[in-house]
């Protein structure tokens, strides 16, 4: 797929002068932050939401793409898992650039996949992951914990 673009949102953590000077064409970098409204644009413009972490619990950009149903390719790390067991994502191992490219590939040519992914994403953020569900959950979860304190 030669048409593709990878588009790397978000202010880094480390610095990224060497991955810049080194990126091929169609890398296209945001490293700032971004606004809710660039970023609703970038989720709504993506094919593909990508989360390669090699290590983490849960993310707020999970939760976030959730809710603009993106077809998600995920590590398999931390609360990840879950998402994909929903079918709600694609997993790959944390730091296997080969595992990570064929997925990519893969669901680049597979609109129906893709398309099927967006629907399950939709689904979770609307159901079970949905912040009112999140509330709940968490509501309950601080009054066991109270109710063993008394």
């Amino acid at each position: 797929i030669t048409d593709a673009e990878l588009w790397i949102v978000g202010r880094p953590r480390f610095d990224i002068a060497a991955l810049r000077a080194g990126a091929p064409p169609g890398v296209r970098w945001v490293p700032r932050f971004v606004s809710d409204a660039e970023l609703a644009a970038c989720f709504r413009r993506a094919d593909l939401v990508v989360l390669p972490y090699r290590e983490i619990e849960q993310s707020g950009v999970l939760a976030t793409a959730l809710a603009f149903g993106s077809t998600l390719v995920l590590s398999d790390v931390g609360g990840f898992g879950e998402v994909a067991a929903a079918g709600a994502a694609r997993l790959v191992a944390p730091g296997d650039p080969d595992a990570l490219r064929a997925e990519l590939l893969e669901l680049l040519g597979d609109r129906g996949a893709r398309e099927q992914l967006s629907a399950a994403a939709r689904a979770l953020a609307g159901g079970e992951w949905s912040w009112q569900r999140v509330a709940e959950r968490t509501k309950a979860l601080y009054g066991s914990l109270l109710s063993r304190g008394s």
